[in-house]
């Protein structure tokens, strides 16, 4: 270590050689500052990738009176998007939920759920005061549109045509945009096409690994071939009018968000990595013929086979319609409903495996596989014969039900697994069609709180009822901090770095009683050891029965007999107040911010926050909960996100020294004079920059965000080819 001669006080001094020393700061090293130092920024710009949402809800027409529903916020699909959050009301109610999402998304898909179980789900723009009524019929199509492409024919397009008649070769690196009519062939050697007008008679040459062809909103496409070959040849379709002519065989990927049909035979090749996506709505009147991989997360209706071949993966988590044969040579998962006007043959050494609630519901079945149920129920439904034969299997929780009685079954399956009785699956907007007779809503309510067991989280619980999530039910948030404060770092962030997942609790009377804070280290760029914690900015100390899950060793946090910080008029949970007991360190000080050193695990806590008595849940909405880093065991320095307040326990004389701009009277707190942060959220599991490397030579796209004040680039955190310097980040 090198002695300084110095002016700087020696508190500065102390941080430069034990902290995270920046660039700029280091007498070792060499160079200019680094450029997220000449970053100016609005000051009413405070870092966000986050929107707040306030989400109205009607509903009507309950089946007996007081019937409670259910409503989920999801953004997707409720088959494969992340439950975000829920929430119970009536006809007589209006139910206001107050939540978190990231700042890219633009639509959510809202849920509703009656006592039975059946659900009806509406697609709505994610503005920040939204509406889902429930009280108009729901479009049959609504669930068609998937996503919005977010492209236009003029925006980046290097050149465009409009009524263009001749052939076209686009070439990596262009951005060809058509407008109005065109017939003709396009080769595509590299580069990115997009259709905006009405060509016919088109074809289409993709056998290049980096081109793009997007057909956009509003445009009416007729295509008469279309050829990828190879795996990273990629189609997205957003058209409500995609026609292709006569049969297709597609090698790249391709994703359908609009309405596609297919006026022939279409087959999905097999290159190892395309997958063919269908969000949409997709009618092929041919056979489809899978060799690869695809997904339907809406409806396809298949006039004449559906054919899983060979070493195939079929996954269905919406509604599958096949007018002829329904036939798997490999594995098939079904997470929704699939109904096979003919024949469904399941061959000796393939499999269907349907998902908790899934059904197949066929005229006809031969079955010499396995047929297997994961969950608590599922169903296979024959009206017409039942051929169970040699190596026929059942396994898990499945039920045949065949109207007429088995017509053959040679197998050694149970009879346990051939019943029309006792299960019950409701119609939902995934499946028209439902199984059994619901059973009576208001005597299947175990715990007697008024939400019967299929919309109750804890149906054998009064006092609670559901859950809520930030992000979301399986997702992570990312903290990540700089520790030098009121000093500047090096700006990557990744100080101290927290993946968090909040879990809120609430009863049958939408009240909240018990907030759970998942808490996971996942790096450590720096020599002090730091603390972690979060305070309820609306909650007092006092509305508090209790706190779990936290890990103290160090003897400087002292705590109230509800285990929330003693001295605090705020509730203030000190999650951590050192890291390293949670830690493994493979090896040097820095935990996961070097590429080269091998990776550090972590022990997660979950902090569980027990209420005095049930709270409004604006009182611990997300905007409220402010985390925040304890530097290196001084309780009196914190570092907050920008614009948060500090605790009570904080010196704020330390305000509007060094680089510090806070101005307390005015709200403005954790902010340098060109107004950059010591903190940031983001609402994914951030991969952060390693170690010494700025966020904005990891990030591509943070200044543009930045400088714009968060209303373009608003995706720049995502893994989306262009967004970041893969060098500059940990993984």
């Amino acid at each position: 270590m090198k002695l300084l001669k110095t002016n700087l006080p020696l508190f500065v001094i102390i941080l430069l050689v034990y902290g995270c020393i920046p660039k700029h700061l280091d007498p070792t090293r060499n160079g200019s500052e680094i450029p997220i130092k000449d970053l100016k920024v609005s000051e009413n710009f405070e870092f966000k990738s986050t929107r707040d949402i306030k989400l109205s809800v009607k509903v009507a027409n309950p089946n007996f009176p007081g019937e409670r529903f259910r409503i989920n916020v999801y953004n997707d699909l409720p088959t494969v998007g992340q439950l975000l959050v829920s929430g119970l009301t009536a006809a007589d109610q209006s139910l206001t939920l107050e939540f978190r999402i990231p700042a890219p998304l633009k639509e959510l898909h809202i849920e509703k759920i009656n006592a039975n179980g059946a659900s009806e789900v509406k697609k709505i723009k994610a503005d920040d005061y939204a509406s889902a009524d429930f009280k108009t019929a729901t479009p049959i199509l609504a669930l068609r549109k998937q996503a919005n492409s977010g492209l236009d024919c003029v925006t980046g397009v290097t050149k465009s045509y409009t009524n263009h008649k001749n052939n076209l070769t686009i070439n990596g690196g262009e951005i060809i945009s058509l407008k109005g009519t065109y017939s003709g062939t396009i080769t595509m050697k590299g580069g990115e096409l997009r259709i905006c007008g009405n060509p016919t008679d088109l074809k289409i040459n993709m056998n290049n690994n980096d081109c793009k062809v997007y057909f956009l909103e509003g445009s009416v496409v007729g295509i008469d071939d279309i050829t990828g070959n190879t795996p990273s040849a990629k189609v997205y379709n957003y058209s409500e009018a995609l026609t292709l002519e006569d049969k297709i065989s597609m090698g790249g990927s391709f994703e359908n968000h609009g309405k596609m049909v297919v006026n022939g035979d279409f087959t999905v090749s097999n290159n190892n990595t395309n997958t063919f996506v269908n969000n949409g709505e997709l009618h092929v009147k041919g056979t489809f013929s899978n060799n690869r991989h695809f997904v339907n997360n809406n409806v396809m209706t298949v006039d004449d086979k559906y054919q899983a071949n060979g070493s195939s993966l079929n996954e269905n988590n919406c509604k599958l319609y096949v007018k002829d044969e329904f036939k798997t040579n490999n594995n098939f998962i079904n997470r929704g409903y699939i109904q096979v006007s003919n024949d469904t043959d399941i061959s000796g050494s393939s499999s269907l495996t349907l998902m908790d609630g899934a059904m197949l519901s066929t005229k006809n079945i031969s079955l010499n596989g396995t047929i297997s149920g994961s969950g608590s129920k599922s169903i296979v439904k024959v009206s017409g014969q039942s051929k169970l034969t040699g190596s026929a299997n059942m396994t898990g929780s499945i039920t045949l039900c065949d109207e007429n009685g088995l017509d053959q079954n040679s197998s050694k399956i149970s009879s346990a697994f051939f019943s029309c009785g006792g299960t019950y699956l409701a119609k939902t907007s995934c499946n028209p069609e439902g199984f059994g007779t619901a059973p009576d809503p208001t005597t299947t309510d175990n715990d007697k709180d008024g939400i019967s067991n299929v919309m109750d989280d804890y149906p054998n619980d009064p006092t609670r009822a559901y859950n809520s999530y930030y992000p979301s039910a399986s997702g992570w948030a990312t903290y990540g901090f700089e520790d030098l404060w009121p000093g500047t770092g090096d700006y990557d962030f990744n100080d101290l770095v927290i993946n968090s997942r909040v879990t809120r609790v609430f009863n049958a009377d939408n009240k909240l009683v018990e907030l759970k804070n998942q808490i996971v280290i996942k790096a450590i760029g720096a020599a002090f050891e730091n603390g972690f914690g979060f305070q309820l900015d609306g909650v007092n100390s006092n509305e508090v029965a209790s706190v779990t899950g936290y890990s103290h060793t160090k003897g400087y946090v002292q705590l109230a007999a509800n285990k929330t910080e003693a001295g605090q008029p705020k509730a203030v949970i000190v999650a951590f107040d050192s890291p390293e007991p949670l830690i493994k360190r493979t090896s040097g000080s820095m935990f996961n911010t070097v590429k080269e050193n091998p990776v550090g695990t972590t022990n997660a806590l979950e902090v569980v926050v027990k209420f005095a008595t049930p709270l409004d849940a604006a009182k611990a909405s997300q905007e409220k909960i402010n985390p925040f880093i304890i530097v290196n065991g001084k309780r009196e320095v914190e570092v907050h996100l920008a614009n948060y307040a500090p605790t009570a326990k904080a010196n704020v004389s330390l305000f509007g020294t060094l680089k510090d701009d806070s101005k307390p009277a005015s709200s403005r707190y954790y902010r340098t004079s060109s107004n950059l942060p010591w903190a940031i959220e983001i609402p994914v599991e951030f991969n952060y920059p390693i170690e010494t490397a700025p966020i904005t030579d990891a990030y591509l796209y943070f200044s543009d965000w930045a400088k714009s004040g968060g209303s373009q680039r608003t995706d720049w955190y995502e893994d989306k080819p262009g967004n970041k310097n893969q060098a500059k980040t940990f993984h």
